[in-house]
């Protein structure tokens, strides 16, 4: 076990953009907020190795298995698990937790079955057939058919769900109904409690001195929520916090000059607009088409975002596996051609788009809303936008499906996980079964995403999501507006052993703090 004896222990202190979600990551939404908080306390079998800078897309490492032996046909997986590990309450890892776990988020007969564990974890667990305790230390996984990206997925740790484990002991005690923050995980911090801050509830983990990868540098960490990008950079300049996320937008360079880090880097996010395509209007490709000729996407990222970002090419996102850095999004900034089109769909002349966002918690919502509606006002038309003030609130309401009355909904998302494209656009995905929130539908699309899911030949499997993507794109069910570039972490210099992998999500087991600077 590694000691850090002669490094000084403190708290890093970090500047989230919203709340974070009661803390059962199986049955947990709140998105990268939460999930920053889950990666430090939760594991899977596999994991992303977030030390690792280099890799594109992230290199996936054993964690709570040591080994793992894929049959040829790609339907057994038969995990090694690390012993000697125990959860936070002391409850041993094993085989028998695992299968318990599994069973809580993908069998209706187990009494610990969670209903909202298997919705938000169907993706990762649709195809498996069974699995089988051998022994303490090993656990068989049986697919119905090839999944290739089973592992990747467990890596996902962002929250709707999460493929990672937590004490069956603690969870025969509370229950699905009363785990939420109670929930031990393996990890190298455990949840200590909730803290009143000046915008909402922060949570406050503290060091697992007995973790099986060794004791952490840091005595604990507090995640504060700080809405406004602005306060959260505020918080960084004052003092209040150590690390900030999502500061894309703000001034960066007048960070850098005063001393502080600001990372740079490729990660899975495309932040997208959903279109309803039960709308009458929306329905008609060339409205949506009109729409996305409206948008100056890229004044977007330089004036607004001051070149932080950049103008998405479609909705693979930057850091996936099946991520083409030569496509091309096909829709011009053009607003005479979008007014054509409009005109050409018989739009009458008052009709407003009605978007529904979320003030916080998603990236720069209000500017982003802000945006379309003037754009739109610009080819003659206009849009009302419906905020929702909590940023969970409204996951849970996006979730459900856009109702009738609201065209367009947004989201920032995206996976490393390529599946993540089935998981949002695929027809069987459609809400309030899945996270297809806009009802889209195409029979082609379907079928590339099926096939892409199940083949084992890597490149064949890039190129179908590649393929299914042009599809989509032409289809324009969702209008992708950008990925990030700068900015979505910066830190003070104090902050030592950081690493930033193309990820949205951190390691902070390593970290700690220079109380010399």
């Amino acid at each position: 076990m590694r000691k850090h004896e002669n490094l000084p222990k403190s708290t890093l202190r970090v500047a989230l953009d919203w709340e974070v979600d009661a803390i059962d990551p199986p049955t947990s939404f709140g998105g990268w907020t939460t999930g920053r908080v889950v990666q430090q306390v939760f594991e899977s079998l596999f994991e992303d190795d977030l030390e690792d800078e280099a890799a594109n897309p992230t290199r996936l490492i054993p964690a709570l298995a040591t080994s793992v032996e894929i049959s040829n046909d790609g339907l057994q997986y038969l995990f090694r698990l690390r012993d000697g590990v125990r959860f936070h309450d002391g409850c041993r890892f094993d085989a028998e937790a695992v299968r318990f776990n599994i069973e809580r988020m993908w069998n209706p007969q187990a009494p610990q079955y969670s209903p909202v564990a298997a919705d938000y974890n169907r993706i990762g667990l649709e195809a498996l057939k069974s699995v089988e305790v051998l022994d303490p230390l090993s656990v068989l996984m049986t697919l119905e058919e090839p999944f290739p990206e089973f592992l990747r997925y467990m890596t996902q740790e962002d929250a709707p769900g999460a493929h990672v484990y937590l004490s069956p002991q603690a969870l025969k005690i509370h229950g699905n109904a009363g785990i939420a923050d109670r929930a031990p995980g393996t990890g190298p911090f455990r949840f200590d409690c909730r803290f009143s801050t000046r915008f909402g509830s922060g949570v406050r983990l503290i060091g697992n001195n007995d973790y099986w990868g060794g004791v952490p540098r840091l005595d604990g960490i507090e995640f504060k929520p700080y809405p406004k990008s602005e306060d959260r950079y505020e918080a960084l300049l004052n003092g209040e916090a150590d690390l900030a996320y999502g500061l894309e937008g703000t001034d960066l360079d007048e960070l850098k000059r005063r001393g502080f880090v600001v990372v740079d880097g490729q990660v899975p996010h495309v932040w997208y607009f959903i279109f309803n395509m039960r709308d009458p209007v929306l329905c008609d490709v060339r409205v949506r088409h009109a729409i996305a000729h409206a948008l100056d996407r890229d004044a977007l990222c330089n004036d607004i975002f001051k070149g932080h970002t950049v103008a998405a090419s479609g909705m693979l996102p930057p850091a996936s596996p099946a991520f083409d850095g030569t496509y091309c999004f096909p829709y011009e900034y053009d607003p005479e051609r979008a007014r054509q089109l409009l005109k050409e769909a018989g739009v009458a002349s008052n009709w407003r788009l009605h978007i529904m966002s979320a003030k916080a918690g998603g990236g720069d919502t209000v500017r982003i809303c802000d945006y379309l509606a003037t754009s739109l006002e610009a080819v003659g038309y206009g849009a009302e936008i419906v905020w929702t003030e909590d940023w969970i609130s409204y996951c849970h309401q996006w979730r459900s499906g856009l109702p009738d009355g609201v065209g367009v909904s947004h989201m920032s998302w995206g996976m490393s996980c390529d599946v993540w494209l089935d998981q949002v656009l695929h027809s069987r995905n459609s809400s309030p079964h899945g996270f297809n929130a806009g009802y889209y539908s195409n029979p082609t699309v379907d079928n590339l995403l099926d096939k892409a899911r199940r083949s084992q030949d890597d490149l064949q499997r890039l190129q179908l999501y590649r393929r299914a993507n042009k599809q989509i794109m032409d289809d324009l069910p969702v209008l992708p507006v950008l990925n990030l570039r700068r900015g979505n972490v910066c830190y003070h210099p104090r902050v030592k052993g950081f690493c930033n992998p193309s990820q949205d999500w951190n390691s902070f087991k390593n970290v700690w703090i220079d109380s010399n600077i």
